[in-house]
C-alpha cells in the first residue's frame, strides 16, 4: 500500500513496525543485529499519534522519546489496532516525550530483564506501556517490538505493509 492511500485510515493508538534490511549506516547496523538476536522481523515499534488532520508517530530512538512526521518514515507495517483511542492512553504516551531513551534497557529487554523505569525508555516499552492503559494485557507482554506485534496479531489487528 502507498502512504498517501492509507494515511486517512490511520488513527491513534495504531501501532507501527520497522524491519531493516540494510547496513548503510551505524543505525542500520545495531537494528538488523537486534533482529538477529531476537530472530525477529522486527526492529523497532512506535505509536501513530493522529492531531490536526496530521499523523505522527511516537517513538523511543536514540537519545529520547520524540514525536516525528509518520509522512518520513517509510516503508512500516500498520497494525491496525482494535482498540478506541483514550484520553488515559494519549497522556501516558506523551508525558514519556522528552525522556531519554535508553540502549541498556533495550538490551535487559530482549533478554528477557524489562523493568518499569519510568525514567528511560526503549521502543517496545512505550508501545506496551501506552496501550496497557486500554488493554491490562500488554503489562504481561515482554517489551521487545516482535512480542508486540505477535500480541497485537492474535488478537484481531491487521497488518499492511506501507510504502512511499
Amino acid at each position: 500500500m502507498k502512504y498517501l492511500d492509507v494515511r486517512s485510515q490511520i488513527k491513534s493508538g495504531d501501532v507501527l513496525a520497522w524491519t531493516e534490511g540494510s547496513w548503510k549506516n551505524l543505525h542500520d547496523i545495531k537494528l538488523d543485529i537486534v533482529r538477529i538476536f531476537t530472530r525477529s522481523e522486527y526492529s523497532h515499534v512506535g505509536i501513530a499519534w493522529v492531531i490536526g488532520e496530521r499523523v505522527f508517530v511516537v517513538e523511543a530512538v536514540i537519545p529520547l522519546v520524540r514525536i516525528y512526521p509518520l509522512s518520513k518514515l517509510t516503508p512500516f507495517y500498520l497494525i491496525k489496532t482494535p482498540y478506541s483511542w483514550s484520553k488515559e492512553a494519549e497522556e501516558k504516551m506523551l508525558e514519556t516525550v522528552g525522556k531519554p531513551y535508553s540502549q541498556w534497557e533495550a538490551i535487559k529487554a530482549f533478554l528477557g530483564f524489562s523493568t518499569k523505569d519510568e525514567e528511560v525508555w526503549e521502543c517496545a516499552k512505550l508501545v506496551n506501556d501506552t496501550l496497557a492503559t486500554i488493554d491490562p494485557n500488554f503489562e504481561e507482554i515482554p517489551d521487545v517490538p516482535t512480542n508486540t506485534v505477535e500480541y497485537l496479531l492474535k488478537n484481531n489487528s491487521v497488518i499492511s505493509f506501507v510504502e512511499s
